[in-house]
């Protein structure tokens, strides 16, 4: 199966309220090694201090070990609500975006949210034409057969 991906950003906002280092390592277990973690800092709309933690991917073999930890981590069931997510989660620019509960990931495990308080992921689909369409239909082949292959390999075989 082709790998559909072309590059990723992800981000997480710390606020003066938690503990940054908690945040800054949920967001480093799922990166691959050597991936470098922007930092900076940002006032809240009522002056409260919020720290931002931003990381961009481009390389393929990056991407793919970025995917194969996201999958790992997410909780059971989760790779189910990731096949639906692709059907709304893809922009007319062939992004996909995901976001992951800040709180729970902090505890080892990805799942699913809606909320902004959040680790935000967003995936440039590489697909020509760049039709939405398009990039909805390969995103959920991709996803669907690795869940095929994960009796065989774990998680995803490349």
């Amino acid at each position: 199966m082709e790998f559909p991906f072309r590059s990723a950003a992800v981000s997480v906002h710390a606020h003066a309220t938690e503990d940054e280092n908690r945040v800054l390592e949920a967001l480093k277990a799922i990166l691959p090694e050597g991936i470098e973690i922007r930092r900076s800092g940002l006032k809240g709309h009522y002056g409260n201090q919020i720290t931002s933690f931003e990381a961009r991917m481009s390389r393929e073999p990056v991407l793919r070990e970025f995917w194969r930890r996201i999958v790992a981590k997410l909780r059971t069931g989760g790779l189910e609500k990731l096949r639906e997510r692709v059907l709304t989660g893809v922009d007319d620019s062939c992004h996909l975006y995901l976001r992951f509960d800040k709180q729970i990931a902090c505890g080892g495990e990805l799942v699913h949210t809606t909320s902004g308080d959040s680790i935000h992921v967003k995936f440039k689909v590489s697909v020509f034409p760049a039709k939405r369409g398009k990039a909805i239909e390969l995103v959920e082949k991709f996803v669907k057969e690795g869940q095929k292959d994960e009796g065989k390999t774990k998680i995803y075989r490349f």
